[in-house]
């Protein structure tokens, strides 16, 4: 038997990765479902679509990867009266003169990496052809020019998926969904602590009249290495999770959950993906879990979390999958760094939340590693220590 192995420079840039979308989490309250879900599809270049009310940070998620990725980007709100030129390019008058119709794509969304769509349903038939083409083939026809575009990922949201069958082949072509909503009343002091610490960041910004750069913003993770990674995800064996994945779809028929065999197909993109990340290069049971975040119709997302358990595949909450504690430990190591370089005591709460959530996770997630959860413990009691010597000394 062939035993399959990731080259170790892959495997420190997937964990490097990991890293960093680990730290973009900590920069919202329980939005770690669609950073997950935006991540993943930047890894697969494949294409996701943000269901939920305005205010969910939508828009704000997919921002902070752009900044994270350091590239092209492109964001528009859709109306009804979105005229196609306002995301493909106005047109370009010197070559209209010369008897040829092209538009000028400078800055628009033909020339992005990364793309969002806010209200991607209101767009007219012209403009879901067009965004039909570009998701499906990465090319845009300028004129009876056929451009192949540098697109990785074109995020969409909407409140809602309209139930019409003239848009349902559009919304088919984004592989990976995520329904969100406010946060739960628990969490509300903490969207407050975090909001208003990126609105001070933005006051201070503003004032100083600078680019809006924080110390957690400049930090990215270069191009060039995500398209490294998205190249060794086909190097990932996914042989061994396909007869888990082929009775689960047979269930998924049986039960009468719509899933097309286009998307089975791309769905295995997503488990190697998942495995890529962990720094594995085989998919294991746990990596289907990806499955909850691909379903067609949104009834029947909780179908496939009963059929995904039915088959001992661990989804234990609403998108949350059980990381494993050699990702937890290397997140451990990556905060205790932070603390080493921390200066304010805004910089050394975030270590201490951090350490907190890292606590919850291990003990939540794994009871039987006692020895990251004394570490954890550990550096929890002496972070609390130093930042009252340092910060309330007389407290």
């Amino acid at each position: 038997m062939t035993v399959v192995q990731l080259d170790r420079d892959i495997r420190i840039k997937a964990a490097t990765y990991a890293t960093r979308l680990a730290e973009v989490k900590t920069q919202f309250v329980d939005r770690d479902d669609v950073i997950d879900i935006v991540a993943m599809a930047t890894l697969c270049r494949e294409h996701a679509l943000l269901i939920g009310p305005p205010g969910t940070a939508k828009s704000s998620v997919i921002d902070r990867l752009r900044k994270l990725l350091d590239v092209r980007y492109f964001a528009y709100l859709l109306t009804r009266f979105t005229e196609p030129a306002e995301l493909f390019g106005p047109l370009d008058l010197a070559a209209f003169q010369r008897g040829s119709y092209r538009v000028n794509t400078d800055g628009m969304l033909p020339t992005a990496h990364i793309a969002f769509l806010d209200e991607v349903f209101q767009g007219s038939s012209a403009i879901l052809n067009s965004l039909l083409t570009i998701v499906n083939e990465r090319r845009f026809y300028n004129g009876s020019e056929a451009v192949e575009l540098d697109l990785i990922s074109l995020f969409a949201s909407s409140n809602e998926i309209p139930d019409d069958p003239l848009l349902a082949a559009f919304s088919d072509r984004f592989l990976l969904r995520c329904n969100l909503d406010y946060v739960a009343d628990d969490l509300i002091e903490d969207v407050l602590d975090i909001g208003w610490r990126g609105e001070r960041d933005r006051i201070r910004t503003a004032a100083a009249e600078v680019e809006p750069v924080t110390a957690r913003t400049e930090v990215t993770f270069p191009l060039t290495e995500l398209i490294q990674l998205q190249n060794a995800v086909a190097d990932v064996d996914v042989s061994g999770v396909r007869d888990t994945f082929a009775e689960i779809l047979r269930t998924f028929r049986s039960e009468g959950v719509v899933f097309s065999d286009r998307r089975a197909v791309k769905a295995m993109k997503t488990f190697a993906a998942s495995a890529l990340l962990s720094g594995r290069p085989r998919a294991e049971l746990s990596d289907l879990g990806q499955l909850v975040h691909l379903w067609t119709l949104p009834q029947d997302e909780v179908s496939i979390r009963r059929i995904l358990a039915d088959h001992q595949v661990s989804v234990l909450e609403r998108g949350r999958q059980v990381r494993d504690i050699t990702e937890i430990s290397l997140d451990v190591r990556h905060i205790m760094r932070l603390r080493e370089s921390a200066q304010t005591a805004d910089e050394w709460r975030e270590v201490i939340r951090r350490l907190h959530r890292l606590t919850t996770e291990v003990q939540r997630d794994h009871p039987a590693g006692q020895e990251v959860l004394g570490q954890l413990q550990q550096a929890q009691r002496e972070t609390v220590a130093a930042y009252r010597e340092r910060f309330e000394p007389n407290g």
